[in-house]
């Protein structure tokens, strides 16, 4: 799949962005924290700076007008937390029903 960068959002999490990855994308943003193991609820992984929390208060300011509404979201990542991320997200039941994750 190849991205439109006028419909896209591009998220990095735990990464910098440099000013050419920046460019053109319809929204472009930076989530900098740990990425838990376990669901949302669980009391060591819960935070009010999760990624998944980051994530629903993305979608709700596009579907409230708040923001411009984009298509989807790629995700860049550290390579060794690829995994623990898609799969982190993977679990939350909520955070599904706006966002679908593919690999």
């Amino acid at each position: 799949m190849k991205p439109d960068q006028q419909e896209d959002a591009l998220l990095f999490v735990n990464t910098e962005i440099t000013q050419e990855q920046n460019a053109e994308w319809c929204h472009v943003w930076h989530w900098n924290g740990q990425v838990g193991h376990h669901a949302a609820h669980c009391v060591c992984c819960t935070g009010q700076g999760s990624l998944s929390a980051f994530l629903l208060a993305r979608a709700q300011e596009s579907v409230l007008g708040r923001c411009a509404p984009y298509q989807s979201v790629w995700i860049i990542c550290c390579k060794n937390e690829a995994e623990r991320v898609q799969n982190r997200l993977k679990k939350e039941g909520f955070l599904n029903s706006f966002y679908k994750f593919v690999g």
